[in-house]
């Protein structure tokens, strides 16, 4: 005879371990790119950007890193961010950073970072992320709200373009490559 119970419990943790992989169809394994502006830190010019992110096969968790450089600061972090569906086209995402950052003037500093926001497909081709960032750097919190929207042109590749304000000011456009499924 089976004990109805633990069979229950097995389906349900099965279940909550599988549901992450299998609800969400967003793509968390991408490189992307491209040209910045950004006023923070008491540092403001126009500059790169490269990010990627990394996401684990087996937990709703990705590794993620960015880079940004101007003629007055670079700024690296790495990190993971956990993400998990609401419905099939809304994912929420939170994690926490590792920063760094060297200014022009010689003084570098290294903190934390942290931050929470959804990914939605919305009709189309449009992808929309809200999300709000913090970091703490050159002994300053700096809290800031941004939003990121991708536009896919091609499989795989999307235009990438965000806007940011708050503590840290900054607009960027580029382009995302995904390696594997896209929201």
């Amino acid at each position: 005879m089976l004990n109805t119970g633990r069979t229950r419990q097995f389906a349900a943790l099965a279940a909550l371990t599988l549901l992450p992989a299998v609800a969400s169809a967003a793509d968390y394994t991408y490189v992307e790119g491209g040209f910045i502006e950004r006023h923070d830190y008491g540092q403001a010019g126009p500059g790169g950007r490269v990010a990627g992110s990394f996401d684990l096969p087996v937990l709703p968790l990705a590794i993620i890193a960015e880079y940004t450089g101007t003629d007055n600061l670079d700024q690296f972090d790495v990190g993971a961010i956990f993400h998990v569906p609401i419905i099939p086209t809304l994912n929420l995402f939170g994690g926490a950073t590792l920063e760094h950052g060297d200014r022009n003037d010689g003084d570098t500093s290294t903190g934390i970072g942290a931050r929470a926001g959804v990914r939605w497909q919305t009709t189309g081709n449009l992808e929309l992320a809200p999300e709000l960032r913090y970091t703490h750097l050159f002994g300053s919190n700096e809290t800031s709200v941004r939003l990121n929207a991708l536009y896919n042109i091609a499989p795989h590749l999307d235009l990438q373009g965000a806007i940011q304000g708050g503590d840290e000011q900054r607009y960027e456009v580029g382009m995302r490559y995904n390696f594997g499924l896209h929201l």
